[in-house]
């Protein structure tokens, strides 16, 4: 399935992948999340009290989206009397001091103040704090402070910004990936309204993948690409948008060509995206494979043929039934249901293919003794190296 082609209303182009700061037009299933942070922004701000906000959830998935979205929506709102300022820090891999000089130099472009931030280069902690908390007690319009990656900070100097937002009517947000400290827990407990972000379901997942590309590219995009991205994720990550903009990002260079054919390229940079997703190394594979049946081993190099000629992401059940009684013909064995699921067992736990989540009812792997009609299997191996495997064998017999 292929998806239609897009409107120039839709376009972004590629600002949709490699922005950080990129926000969809649409924050797909976080319209909750969205509209409580909109309310409880818009009272902290049109009333002038403090309010401290807190989002958690793993890397990639989406709070930062959220956050910067509704603020977004939040200075345009025309109800509001006075320009908002926000100030964004990233804590990943910075101690209090870099912190705290990277706000003055943004509070310097927004402040009446006539700051020079490199006259405070050699400025230690503590006389950057007072002139961060002066030029703060300066700024009359609402401000906003946005803090990501906060288990990167101790607690104890987060504190510190938590209490002066609150001294100083400031609005504080911050994302946390992980609580990754003992005392990290304490911390949470100061915020007013704190959020745990859950997982995509794989259908969740896949539209959002699908929306970013439809904003990346006006030509159209084979569907069953981002639907192998999608599962390769579910199986071998987590759950979420950022890895697959990451992937994206990566497969760009081949889908910017309207007409590229190159399946096997992208197989190839999509698995490299994860660590070794094979249960089992080459040499073992071949090993395990050498010492199959002859029926296997006629098995697998017929469904190597059938991606290597198809260039497809997947193969229907059917088709696979197909291969596996072509299989059976040419060495003139009986065609056994049985033993056909029982090969599609074995290669499963090894690591050669894997069932679609796409088509089942729900986001739970089906046994193979429960497969149904039109689902769906994907190569966990690179259709090149599992010909070559089998090619080896044959050489060798």
């Amino acid at each position: 399935m292929i998806v239609k082609p897009k409107t120039c209303n839709e376009y972004v182009g590629p600002k949709a992948l490699f922005d950080v700061n990129f926000i969809p037009p649409t924050l797909l299933y976080r319209v909750r999340e969205e509209k409580n942070l909109n309310s409880l922004l818009y009272d902290s701000v049109s009333d002038n009290f403090s309010c401290s906000v807190l989002y958690q959830g793993l890397q990639g998935i989406g709070k930062k989206s959220i956050v910067n979205k509704v603020i977004k929506d939040l200075i345009s709102q025309n109800e509001l009397n006075s320009n908002i300022y926000k100030l964004i820090v990233d804590c990943k891999e910075k101690d209090l001091h870099e912190i705290i000089f990277s706000l003055i130099t943004d509070l310097s472009l927004i402040s009446s103040f006539e700051l020079n931030p490199a006259t405070f280069l050699n400025y230690n902690t503590s006389e950057l704090w007072n002139i961060f908390k002066l030029v703060i007690s300066r700024i009359e319009n609402p401000l906003i402070l946005f803090f990501n990656n906060i288990e990167d900070l101790n607690p104890s100097y987060f504190k510190k910004f938590l209490n002066y937002c609150q001294e100083s009517n400031t609005t504080l947000i911050s994302t946390i990936n992980k609580v990754n400290r003992t005392n990290s827990f304490d911390l949470l407990n100061e915020f007013d309204y704190k959020k745990k972000l859950e997982f995509y379901s794989y259908s969740e997942l896949l539209n959002i993948l699908r929306q970013r590309v439809a904003l990346t590219f006006m030509h159209e995009i084979d569907t069953e690409l981002i639907e192998y991205i999608t599962d390769l994720i579910f199986e071998h990550y987590v759950p979420v948008p950022g890895k697959g903009i990451e992937i994206l990002k990566e497969l760009y260079p081949l889908l910017k060509n309207p007409n590229h054919t190159h399946n096997l390229d992208c197989i190839n940079i999509i698995q490299d995206q994860f660590d070794p997703i094979q249960v089992t190394d080459e040499f073992s594979l071949l090993t395990y494979i050498s010492e199959g049946e002859l029926l296997m081993i006629i098995f697998l190099d017929n469904l190597a043929n059938f991606f290597l000629s198809k260039s497809n992401y997947y193969i229907s059940n059917e088709k696979l039934e197909e291969l596996y009684i072509i299989s059976c013909e040419s060495i003139e064995y009986d065609i056994n249901k049985t033993q056909y699921y029982n090969i599609l067992r074995n290669l499963k736990s090894v690591g050669l293919i894997n069932l679609s989540k796409k088509g089942l009812q729900s986001d739970r792997l089906s046994e193979f003794n429960k497969v149904t009609e039109g689902s769906q299997y994907y190569l966990i191996i690179n259709p090149k190296q599992l010909k070559a495997i089998v090619d080896a064998i044959f050489i060798k017999e």
